[in-house]
């Protein structure tokens, strides 16, 4: 396997300007004051009705600037500019440019690559963001694999691909237990849905890991108890997936001793010790 890998639908936005801080801050889930060249502040951007839109990992190379990891950064980037407004800020798709990945043997980076623990979960590798001229890049689908069966193993979303976009609420994501939310912070775009949802605890669906034997259930196959849908697949691996799971139904269906399907295959819920299951 090789020592990293790239993320080839995720992209480096640029934000810079007197007034980026207080910009970001008013669209995403934390404030931006806490990143460095070495501390990501992991955020998402909603829609005002409090949807998902875009998955953020957010450094600050230096003081006014923050590069942002993003899935799709063209939309992101786009999105961004309808608030800029009058606010002295520069929004840059730096995404020809630079690499956005993650690396189990850091001395395999070049010097100019910048690296930092993923937030969301401990045993994740380290992600990077480097110069695209500075790294050798191969295609090795395998070493995707591998990531992509580390996550799932943990139980950990990646919400851009577990998640659909205007659709789904970020708490459904887990992202309240993986630190993407700051329910002290001033306000955002989305934050009365998000912040009612955590008050009331209304999240009864949630994105958990499941187990099964055999091929891999596709994306969006209904998860049924005798015969009623309690959840749909979504990212999967070899053996372990995660699927948006409506825990009431599912607790009830599973009480009355009726299994979980997709499809064809038996699932077997596998919430990990970190998450907040649904009472």
């Amino acid at each position: 396997m090789a020592d990293f890998v790239s993320f080839p639908k995720r992209g480096l936005v640029c934000v810079s300007g007197p007034d980026a801080a207080t910009l970001l801050d008013g669209l995403l889930t934390q404030n931006v004051e806490a990143a460095s060249p070495e501390a990501c502040v992991y955020a998402a951007m909603l829609t005002p009705q409090g949807k998902f839109l875009f998955e953020l990992f957010i450094l600050a190379p230096e003081a006014g600037t923050f590069w942002m990891d993003v899935s799709d950064p063209a939309a992101f980037a786009k999105r961004l500019s309808l608030y800029r407004l009058r606010s002295k800020v520069t929004i840059e798709d730096n995404s020809a440019g630079y690499v956005v990945g993650a690396v189990w043997n850091q001395e395999a980076l070049p010097k100019s690559a910048i690296s930092y623990p993923d937030p969301r979960n401990a045993g994740l590798p380290r992600r990077f963001i480097a110069p695209r001229a500075d790294l050798t890049l191969g295609e090795d689908a395998a070493t995707f694999t591998a990531y992509e069966q580390a996550r799932l193993g943990l139980g950990v979303p990646d919400l851009a691909a577990d998640l659909l976009v205007e659709k789904d609420f970020i708490l459904e994501g887990l992202m309240d237990e993986m630190g993407g939310v700051d329910f002290h912070k001033g306000c955002y775009v989305g934050q009365e849905m998000t912040s009612r949802m955590k008050r009331r605890t209304t999240v009864k669906t949630k994105l958990c890991r499941i187990g099964f034997d055999g091929p891999a259930p596709a994306f969006e196959t209904p998860i049924l108890a005798d015969g009623w849908e309690v959840g749909r697949m979504r990212s999967a691996g070899h053996g372990v997936g995660l699927a948006l799971i409506r825990f009431d139904r599912a607790q009830k269906a599973l009480a009355e001793g009726h299994g979980l399907r997709a499809g064809d295959q038996a699932i077997r819920l596998d919430p990990p010790s970190w998450m907040q299951v649904p009472a």
